[in-house]
């Protein structure tokens, strides 16, 4: 059904000497290619690592005041819930 390849040693799998030969001029240039590629694929990562991780602290969103009753209110609505998780957790 399939005929045996005649340049890989049929008990080992390996290139034979001669195949090794027939890929000797191309190994240089697919190491080109290869690092090219690479740098490509880095460069591109790197980019887009850098673009979606900048320093995003929201400095320019202006924060609207809030009186002080309301911060109490929110405080205590913080206070129980956290007590409710801790309960409910025992």
């Amino acid at each position: 059904m399939f005929k045996p390849n005649p340049y890989q040693d049929p008990r080992t799998g390996k290139m034979t000497p001669a195949m090794i030969r027939a890929r000797q001029p191309y190994f240089k240039k697919n190491m080109i290619s290869l690092v090219v590629l690479l740098g490509l694929v880095g460069g591109i990562y790197t980019y887009t690592y850098r673009f979606l991780h900048k320093d995003d602290d929201f400095r320019d969103v202006p924060i609207p005041p809030i009186d002080e009753k309301e911060l109490q209110k929110l405080k205590m609505e913080y206070m129980n819930e956290k007590k409710r998780r801790e309960e409910s957790q025992k």
